[in-house]
C-alpha cells in the first residue's frame, strides 16, 4: 500500500510538473511576441557611428535630445517621382520610416511607411512576422485584404480617410484599384516588424523543385518559369 501510494504522488507530481512546463512556456512565448517595454519614457536613438547597439539603438544623451528628434516631415513627399513608381516592377513604392531615420521612433515598439502606387500598383502578397499592421488611405481606392489562419479571405475596397488593420503574422495585401495614384500610411506595432515577400520566399531560394511542384500541383517547366522570375537561380 505504501509502495502504491509513493508510486501515485510521483505520478501525480509529475503531472504537475507538465502542466507547470507549459503553462510556462506559453507565458514565455506570450511575452517574447512584442516588443519589450521601454525602460524610460524615451530613448532618442543615438546615431554616431562610436554609439554602442544591442537589440536597437543607445539613448542619446538627454542634453542633446531636441524637439525634432520627435518630428518626421520626410512623409510630405514620395521618395520616388511618378514615373520612377509606375515604372517599379510592381508599381508601387514603400517609404519605410524607423528610428534610423526617425530617432524619437527607438524603443517606442513603433514602425510607419508610406506607400505610393501608380494605377493598378501591388504591394504583393506578404507577412510581417513580428507586427500587426495598420492601413489609412490618404489618397485613392486601395483593395485590401489579409487571409486568416483557416484560409478564408478577409478583404474589401477602402476610400479615402478609410483604415483596416492586417493582424500580426497573416499574409495581406494592397491594390490600387483607382483611377488614380494612391497613397496610404500604414503603421507597424514593432520597431522590427519584418518582411517576408511571399513570392520570394518561394522562389528566390533554390528550393528542390520538386517540393514546389507537389505543394502546387504543377510541373517542372512552370516552376522553373517562376524561378527564372527573380535573381539567385540557375
Amino acid at each position: 500500500m505504501g509502495a502504491y501510494s509513493t508510486q501515485r504522488s510521483t505520478h501525480d507530481l509529475f503531472k504537475l510538473l507538465v502542466v507547470a512546463l507549459c503553462a510556462t512556456a506559453f507565458f514565455l512565448s506570450d511575452v517574447h511576441a512584442v516588443d519589450p517595454d521601454p525602460l524610460a519614457d524615451f530613448c532618442v536613438a543615438d546615431l554616431s557611428p562610436s554609439a554602442p547597439r544591442v537589440n536597437g539603438y543607445a539613448c542619446k544623451p538627454r542634453s542633446n535630445v531636441t524637439t525634432d528628434d520627435f518630428v518626421y516631415r520626410g512623409f510630405r513627399q514620395a521618395i520616388a517621382t511618378d514615373d520612377q513608381i509606375r515604372q517599379s516592377p510592381t508599381g508601387a513604392v514603400v517609404s519605410l520610416l524607423s528610428a534610423k531615420d526617425w530617432p524619437g521612433l527607438n524603443t517606442q515598439g513603433i514602425t510607419h511607411a508610406r506607400l505610393d502606387f501608380a494605377i493598378g500598383g501591388v504591394i504583393p502578397l506578404h507577412t510581417h512576422p513580428r507586427a500587426a499592421e495598420t492601413l489609412f488611405v490618404v489618397k485613392g481606392t486601395i483593395y485590401t485584404g489579409f487571409i486568416g489562419d483557416d484560409n478564408v479571405l478577409y478583404a474589401s475596397t477602402l476610400q479615402v480617410g478609410d483604415v483596416t488593420i492586417f493582424p500580426k503574422a497573416l499574409l495581406h495585401f494592397q491594390l490600387n484599384v483607382g483611377n488614380e495614384t494612391a497613397i496610404t500610411f500604414n503603421t507597424l506595432n514593432s520597431q522590427a516588424p519584418g518582411l517576408l515577400v511571399t513570392a520570394l520566399q518561394l522562389f528566390k531560394p533554390n528550393i528542390t523543385s520538386a517540393v514546389i511542384e507537389k505543394s502546387f500541383g504543377v510541373d517542372a517547366t512552370t516552376v522553373q518559369l517562376l524561378k527564372g522570375t527573380y535573381p539567385g537561380h540557375p
